[in-house]
């Protein structure tokens, strides 16, 4: 999960448990079914956690020219509002392993849908810029910026063709302890490239790393103990 840090009073610990009740009574059969449950799941409490916000963001969005105060107050919204999830494993009495992406933000109407992610692809959300910066050699802000600078006289496709012959090469199947390196260095790299900017630390702690095979349940990689609050 990424973005909004919380539903009000409702924890997101308390919010995936209770999905995770209702999909078991309902002998819900795949990822894909228990990620279309969470995201009405949690819809629903969004909604009613922050009822005047999000009709002020729909209203802000709604109008056809907005003064610049409108604007920005629109912004702040979007960016305080916004986030997502990424739902995968395996589920049930199923061993094919799958992911989903559910996007979220104030200027939505109805519940969000489900995106599935292709199996060997990789995404990162939340602070991608460092990461993108590293395997890229560029992320998508400078991208934008060089596109509208006036400077550079080719296209979009001009550019990404560009970068395209100097980005480093990502996995696709690793074995699963290549995967969990993987996994972990990337999420390192953000941190300590965090760390030490100008940047706000917004991504950080201990960092915890889980696994879900397809022969085998939910397993702690690495899972910070509860007595590492008053050690």
């Amino acid at each position: 999960m990424w973005g909004l840090g919380s539903l009000g009073d409702l924890s997101y610990r308390t919010l995936i448990a209770d999905v995770a009740d209702e999909a078991s009574a309902a002998n819900i059969p795949n990822i894909g079914e228990v990620s279309s449950l969470f995201a009405l799941r949690f819809w629903s409490q969004y909604e009613k956690t922050f009822q005047a916000a999000l009709a002020r963001a729909r209203d802000l969005n709604s109008k056809p020219a907005r003064t610049q105060d409108e604007t920005n107050e629109l912004l702040s919204l979007l960016q305080a509002l916004s986030g997502g999830f990424c739902i995968g494993g395996r589920w049930g009495s199923s061993r094919q392993p799958s992911a989903f992406e559910i996007l979220f933000y104030p200027t939505l109407t109805t519940a969000p849908t489900t995106a599935a992610l292709a199996s060997g692809s990789t995404k990162f959300w939340g602070v991608p810029n460092l990461i993108s910066r590293l395997l890229y050699g560029i992320d998508e802000q400078l991208f934008r910026a060089i596109l509208a600078s006036g400077k550079w006289t080719g296209g979009h496709k001009d550019l990404g063709d560009l970068v395209s012959n100097c980005m480093l090469a990502q996995p696709k199947d690793l074995p699963l302890r290549e995967a969990i390196d993987w996994v972990y260095a990337s999420i390192y790299t953000t941190i300590k490239g965090l760390k030490f900017s100008h940047l706000a630390p917004v991504c950080g702690g201990p960092i915890e790393v889980a696994v879900i095979s397809s022969d085998r349940p939910f397993r702690w990689v690495r899972h910070k103990r509860l007595d590492e609050a008053i050690s």
